[in-house]
């Protein structure tokens, strides 16, 4: 599965590279992203510590999608498209799973996956994720509501 996540990072990164600054300013097919705070979001963990998260999940009353948001955001403005891609390509490799129980491997390559649609949906961009890779990345959803919402936004 690693090799999955790793693959779909890289592939997302050659993706964003051909993105016009037009396209980085999309609304996403997440309501309170841009294309360019999903990116951010998907190297959130890169660039936040899991004490930085924690500290602004205690802020936030241990609202995930806030403070989630809220750093993406953060992130996003400070840094150019040209990081936002190096970082996502630099970490491709990485091992990084939630610090939450239960949460593993599967939820990042859920995430890489889902997200990456998410911009790809947004600017008209067809996707090239192997249908091996979808399914991989929709049988770790345990919840049946959260895989239907997450097959209609790849699209299978």
């Amino acid at each position: 599965m690693w090799d999955m996540i790793a693959a779909e990072r890289r592939r997302l990164a050659d993706d964003l590279e051909r993105l016009t600054a037009e396209q980085w300013e999309t609304q996403s097919q997440c309501a309170a992203w841009t294309v360019r705070q999903v990116a951010a979001h998907l190297i959130m963990p890169f660039e936040v510590s899991t004490l930085q998260f924690l500290v602004a999940m205690v802020k936030n009353r241990f609202d995930f999608d806030e403070v989630a948001i809220a750093k993406s955001a953060d992130i996003a403005e400070r840094h150019t498209t040209e990081e936002l891609i190096a970082t996502l390509r630099d970490n491709a490799d990485s091992h990084w799973t939630p610090p939450a129980p239960g949460l593993g491997k599967e939820v990042v390559l859920t995430e890489i996956v889902v997200h990456g649609h998410d911009i790809r949906n947004a600017i008209g961009m067809e996707s090239t994720v192997p249908p091996a890779t979808i399914e991989a990345a929709l049988a770790g959803i345990k919840d049946a509501a959260t895989r239907r919402d997450y097959q209609q936004r790849i699209g299978s």
